[in-house]
């Protein structure tokens, strides 16, 4: 009887140590990589910067059709809208990034 015991404590003690080593699932976080930012100042003209150059878009269409075509590069980048809500193309703006499913969006809004 002792032998099984000590047989039963020692099967249970590599199981629990083997379930343990187990490597984690979750998707690991890249702290390294570099994040892109597109930053947009909604007023009554879109100016926009992606990485830090400036985009010739200053009209609702113009942005419409620069979001549709960078759909892929921009759902990984870091978004700020600057503006005022219910004036200029401010909402116009955030509806267009949320159809094209861009997650990472800032509202910064202005006081004027």
């Amino acid at each position: 009887m002792k032998q099984y015991i000590l047989f039963l404590a020692f099967w249970m003690g590599a199981i629990g140590c083997g379930y343990a080593q187990k490597t984690d699932t979750a998707k690991g976080i890249r702290a390294n990589a570099p994040q892109s930012y597109f930053i947009i100042n909604a007023g009554t003209t879109i100016s926009a910067y992606f990485k830090d150059k400036p985009l010739s878009v200053e009209s609702i269409s113009e942005f419409n059709d620069y979001v549709q075509v960078n759909a892929k590069v921009l759902k990984d980048a870091s978004v700020v809208v600057t503006g005022k809500p219910k004036t200029g193309t401010f909402d116009e703006v955030l509806k267009t990034l949320k159809r094209n499913r861009i997650k990472n969006i800032t509202q910064n809004i202005t006081k004027d």
